[in-house]
Formats: structure tokens, sequence, C-alpha cells
């Protein structure tokens, strides 16, 4: 943000205040969203990295390539995002099973790596938050 000029007298310094930074806290708000998304992109970028191969898919495999379906979501907020993968498959009943949910908490099939990689992504994720707001404000 460049030099703002400000003209103001006693009794509107208040309101005047309250304006600048209601507009400055508009920037950072905005910087902030943009953060989350660099994250987001980092996190997406760790998971294809760390998922497994499937070399045996199981029965109702529909998507081909697990790693290259990672996607984000923006909430309504837009300070928190949501990622996940799109691949399904299904069960003996038919039922459509997000695949990541059977390779992280299943107990015969199960390669767990999302949370683990998540937690080790934490850093970098915050990093591209700060560079971002930095780039912003």
């Amino acid at each position: 943000m460049g030099a703002i000029e400000i003209k103001v007298n006693t009794a509107s310094l208040q309101s005047a205040v309250e304006d600048i930074l209601r507009d400055y806290g508009d920037v950072v708000y905005e910087a902030t969203a943009e953060g989350i998304k660099a994250a987001e992109k980092v996190l997406i970028k760790n998971l294809k990295a760390a998922s497994p191969s499937i070399k045996n898919p199981p029965k109702g495999y529909v998507k081909k390539n697990f790693a290259k379906n990672w996607k984000g979501k923006t909430s309504r907020d837009k300070l928190r995002r949501y990622v996940g993968n799109t691949t399904i498959v299904t069960d003996k009943k038919g039922n459509e099973i997000p695949l990541s949910n059977i390779l992280e908490y299943s107990t015969t099939r199960g390669k767990p790596f999302i949370k683990k990689t998540h937690e080790a992504s934490i850093d970098e994720m915050a990093r591209a938050v700060v560079e971002t707001i930095k780039k912003e404000v």
C-alpha cells in the first residue's frame, strides 16, 4: 500500500481512522484468502507426490490415476479450503466409497498417508500463506 493522504479535523479523526482500518482489513482479508489458496496448492502437490500407486485396484475402481484426482474446494468464508480426492470405488452392494477413505482408514487395505502428508506440509503451507500476504499487502 502506498502513502495515504488524509485531511481530517479533530471531530472526524476517529471516523477517519476507522475507515482506514476497515479498508486495510479488507485488503488483509483478501490477501489471506489468496494465501490460503496457495497453501491448498502446496498440500495438493504433496498429496499427489505421496499418493500410493494402485497396482491391484479394488473391485469397482471407477476413476483412473488416484494421484491426479486431488481437488480443492472453497468454503463460504474464503478463509477455509477443503482438499479431497474424487476417486471412488463401489462396495459389494454397489455403494460408492471414496478410495481415500479406504486407503487412510481400512484395517485390511489401508495405506495411511493423508494425515501424515498434511502434518508434514504445515510449515510449507504456512510459508506460502505468509509469502502471499506479504506480496499483497
